[in-house]
């Protein structure tokens, strides 16, 4: 169970710098456009959605922190149960199946680990 936790962490993490990515480029874009409008004369149009992809951009960064700190537990058999739970939580917020279900391995090889029935 801890190899599919740190699995799927690893993929969940790649999806991560995928839409890292993204929401690097749509950051940029915004910021063109609304650069633009100004240039223009129509006024801060954009601004909103500057700020909401500088957010979303930030709050990814979070998340691979996370996804990172998760796999390192995970990796020296760490029995401690606190960053499988954050990344259920996160991963039951964003949505991605793939922090959801490592956070549940992790939890579930950990419970083994105690009862003496894991490697």
């Amino acid at each position: 169970m801890r190899n599919a936790s740190k699995t799927m962490y690893k993929i969940g993490r790649i999806f991560s710098f995928v839409l890292l990515g993204i929401a690097a480029l749509l950051s940029v874009l915004f910021l063109i456009f609304m650069i633009l409008d100004l240039v223009n004369g129509r006024g801060l149009g954009l601004l909103g959605n500057l700020i909401s992809s500088i957010f979303w951009l930030s709050l990814i960064i979070v998340v691979i922190i996370l996804a990172t700190n998760a796999i390192k537990n995970t990796e020296k058999d760490n029995k401690n149960p606190g960053p499988h739970i954050v990344m259920i939580v996160f991963g039951a917020i964003s949505g991605d199946v793939f922090y959801l279900l490592g956070g549940i391995f992790g939890l579930i090889a950990n419970g083994q680990e105690e009862n003496g029935q894991a490697q």
